[in-house]
């Protein structure tokens, strides 16, 4: 009855590569600010998107804070969902002048080893000095 979906022992095992871009401005061309990382789980990615989504927001008056539902509602569910799936799902935020996009692509491992995959994630940032997520640390 339900042969689309595959047994857990059949299962692809991913990680999943995440990306996101910030931009200053809508004119800009190149983002401002690039980080990639990967994640053992999309739950994991998921997750990071909307903390990083969260602390880009916090630095703006409340009024001008927008709705995170698609992180916190059925957004979110379709994402794990596709992301379960080995779909790519990604998302946009306005915040301020600015904006950022987050994409998450499943990527097939050569071993169905959680611990292995967690053991080779990573992270890549090279940070603007701008956005509130390179200037949280300061």
């Amino acid at each position: 009855m339900l042969e689309h979906i595959p047994e857990p022992a059949n299962s692809p095992s991913y990680a999943y590569w995440c990306e996101r871009s910030t931009y200053a401005s809508e004119d800009r061309d190149e983002p401002d600010c690039f980080a990639r990382y990967s994640a053992a789980t999309p739950e994991l990615a998921i997750q990071r998107i909307r903390d990083e989504a969260r602390a880009l927001l916090a630095v703006l008056p409340e009024a001008e804070r927008p709705m995170l539902g698609w992180a916190e509602g059925a957004g979110r569910v379709r994402a794990l969902g596709a992301l379960h799936q080995g779909r790519t799902c990604g998302f946009s935020l306005r915040h301020g002048d600015g904006w950022s996009e987050w994409v998450v692509r499943p990527v097939l491992t050569d071993s169905g080893d959680l611990a292995e995959a967690t053991a080779a994630s990573f992270a890549e940032t090279v940070p603007c000095g701008v956005c509130a997520l390179c200037t949280k640390g300061r």
